[in-house]
């Protein structure tokens, strides 16, 4: 073809225009990755390195997440939720449960993983109890009482008065934060973390088995739920439930600047989203949860664990958090690469004393008995069995203790691994810790159905804060199916 040209010539057209077209390709590709380009800006507060053995939501510094800011197509945005219909729940959304995607190195790991459980294979802790026709039954059956669950709704009744207009909560409840309480409560604690807690109130309700589409919670389940997914970020790395706001400024076209919580509110708001979604398959949620535990998954260290900031050397505590998310997007069927949990383990391991009967918060210890409840239940969800030794040591430890008075964050986490495992250690503490709170809950005023506790931390949540871990530690007879237990419901009286 083209006999106008000579071989050579027709060679050295082709080279000449393979040349100039290489040329072309790299200038766009320079042009394309400039685009967008511009400073990363974020409102830094300040770390304190005494960390606690509880909930600590505390202001931090706030690196910004990926290279999402001064873009309009890069910015983080508000994840929209369609107006949540009460009543019947939407069509399941189909997802693969947990996807193998593990590289060689964690593939040669798993081989060591076999003495301490599989996560994916784990029936147990599921939500099946969370059916208001047999709620009852269960807690009666399991060591709660008729006076506990009255307690459970009277506490309920106290976070539906609390919510605000937009559907969140807020630790502060003075006047200017909180104009539903206007101060009337006592205790306000001072996090500013809203995801924080309307992720924490909206536990308490999923937990007692009230979601946006059963029950005489649907409209404060629904708000909640919404308020949390438009206040999502979506970032490269997934859906950011950290709280932030977006500014402007001068020389950037778009920023978004966090101002306030940490990945404890990530976590907590996750594990909401997660556990409705579990329970509704609604499909409104389903694509913000999977976002939520998207961001996990990324801001995992490479160690296995999780602290204030992704990527951080972690803490068992901050860790504890994002696990529960993470098992209940288990139970929702939602897309977690195997790898994380291998990691997890690791970070376990890490913290570990006495073989894993005990734990610390970054360094093994034996001597703090918050850290060993965390430390186990962890194990539990990432698939430590029934009979396996340090798991049942640590039981008998965490048994010997007494309910706390002053650390409501030791109670809820005990109370979760001995209802788990079962036995005379979980009778010895079942009774009483479920009388203390029963006798502890206010009853009169605008703090009627609410608890506070005066502990080195309560300060910092404050009444909100204690009030939802008692409410949860009271839902402890369904709110998890026993991970070891037979069904117990014919026992019930």
């Amino acid at each position: 073809m083209l006999g106008w040209l000579s071989d050579s010539e027709s060679s050295s057209w082709l080279a000449s225009g393979v040349a100039h077209l290489a040329v072309v390709v790299l200038l766009s590709l320079l042009v394309i990755t400039q685009q967008g380009k511009g400073p990363d800006w974020t409102l830094e507060g300040t770390a304190t390195s005494e960390l606690p053995q509880e909930l600590d939501i505390e202001l931090n510094p706030m690196p910004s997440v990926g290279d999402e800011l001064d873009s309009e197509s890069m910015a983080p945005k508000a994840m929209g939720l369609p107006d949540l219909e009460l009543g019947t729940p939407s069509v399941d959304i189909t997802q693969p449960m947990l996807t193998p995607t593990a590289t060689a190195s964690v593939d040669a790991f798993a081989t060591e993983m076999l003495d301490i459980g599989n996560p994916l294979a784990s029936a147990g802790g599921g939500l099946e109890g969370r059916n208001l026709d047999n709620r009852r039954s269960l807690a009666l059956a399991g060591g709660g009482s008729e006076s506990s669950e009255a307690a459970v709704e009277a506490g309920l009744k106290w976070l539906a008065a609390h919510q605000l207009e937009d559907g969140s909560w807020t630790f502060h409840l003075d006047a200017e934060h909180c104009p539903q309480c206007a101060g009337k409560c006592r205790n306000p604690g001072r996090i500013d973390s809203s995801t924080g807690a309307t992720g924490l109130a909206l536990l308490c309700f999923l937990g007692g088995g009230y979601t946006q589409h059963e029950g005489p919670y649907q409209e404060v389940v629904s708000k909640g739920l919404y308020f949390l997914i438009n206040k999502m970020l979506l970032t490269s790395e997934g859906g950011d439930l950290r709280d932030s706001q977006e500014i402007s400024l001068p020389f950037a076209r778009q920023a978004s600047v966090r101002l306030r919580g940490d990945m404890y509110s990530h976590a907590i708001a996750s594990l909401a989203l997660c556990e409705n979604y579990a329970m509704t398959r609604d499909s409104n949620i389903a694509g913000p949860a999977q976002k939520a535990i998207d961001f996990i998954v990324n801001a995992q260290n490479e160690l296995g664990g999780w602290r204030y900031e992704p990527r951080q050397p972690g803490d068992l505590s901050v860790t504890g958090w994002q696990l529960m998310a993470l098992k209940s997007g288990v139970l929702g069927r939602l897309d977690i690469p195997r790898h994380v949990w291998y990691r997890a383990a690791e970070f376990l391991d890490s913290v570990q004393a006495e073989k894993g009967a005990t734990y610390g918060y970054q360094q093994p210890s034996s001597t703090r008995p918050s850290m060993t409840a965390v430390g186990l239940y962890s194990r539990m969800m990432i698939g430590w069995p029934e009979e396996h030794p340090p798991l049942l040591k640590g039981a008998v430890l965490l048994a010997k203790e007494h309910p706390k008075d002053s650390n409501m964050y030791f109670n809820y986490y005990t109370s979760q691994v001995l209802h788990h495992v079962g036995g005379a250690g979980w009778r010895r503490w079942n009774p009483r810790m479920r009388n203390y709170l029963v006798q502890t809950q206010a009853e009169e005023g605008h703090e009627d159905g609410s608890w506070y506790f005066d502990e080195p931390w309560s300060d910092r949540g404050g009444r909100l804060y204690t009030t939802t871990l008692a409410i949860l530690t009271l839902e402890v007879y369904y709110r998890y199916m026993p991970m070891y237990q037979s069904e117990f419901v014919n026992q019930a009286p």
